[in-house]
């Protein structure tokens, strides 16, 4: 269980944080900083109850992984979190390595995924790229990327490694979509990236 921080706004769920100026780039209807944490059936049961109260706001669950797993805790942590009251936010573990096979997993996260009521932007989870090219990785994630948005109507992050963010998804990605960055033991993302590269931080 990874615990992270989210910035979010009232309308659009997440704040838009600028990431060259450290400044809000669209005027956020509020500017708090609310604590959230990642989970999948490596968790096992978890007491949502108990999250919420130790002050929790947001839970990122992991939904789906490939083109036909669904991660085996997702329906029982997507309802209990929503019966506490909890933000939901929802991802896909991508392991696709063409792009029709990033489009197959697209379409069957969006099947997993469908009748739920998520509050965060949709995120992709690719970490694993065996021997893909740089030129392959980021093809194979726009594919995915695109078509989720396509079938859902929801927007969507990206989530990464810092050194990822920095030195495999490209420009062209980072300047369409949202950063969910991955950095742990520290208290704000590592100064030698160039964050101006990305959008913006979603989470």
């Amino acid at each position: 269980m990874r615990k992270i921080k989210y910035i979010f706004s009232f309308s659009i769920c997440l704040l838009i944080l600028s990431l060259s100026s450290i400044c809000f780039a669209l005027s956020p209807s509020s500017n708090k900083i609310y604590e959230g944490i990642d989970v999948s059936n490596w968790q096992g049961y978890i007491n949502y109850s108990e999250v919420k109260a130790s002050g929790i706001d947001i839970v990122y669950i992991k939904a789906s992984q490939g083109d036909n797993i669904t991660d085996s805790h997702f329906k029982t942590n997507y309802n209990n979190a929503k019966i506490n009251g909890l933000k939901v936010g929802l991802y896909h573990f991508l392991t696709a390595r063409t792009e029709e096979e990033a489009i197959k997993e697209a379409e069957y996260f969006a099947s997993v995924i469908s009748g739920t009521s998520p509050d965060c932007k949709l995120a992709m989870d690719f970490e694993n790229f065996g021997n893909l090219s740089k030129e392959q990785i980021n093809n194979i994630s726009l594919a995915f990327l695109e078509k989720v948005q396509e079938l859902t109507n929801k927007e969507v992050t990206i989530y990464s490694d810092a050194y990822n963010a920095k030195n495999t998804f490209s420009e062209n990605l980072a300047g369409k979509y949202p950063l969910w960055i991955a950095e742990y033991g520290v208290s704000s993302p590592t100064s030698n990236v160039n964050w101006s590269y990305w959008v913006r931080f979603s989470i």
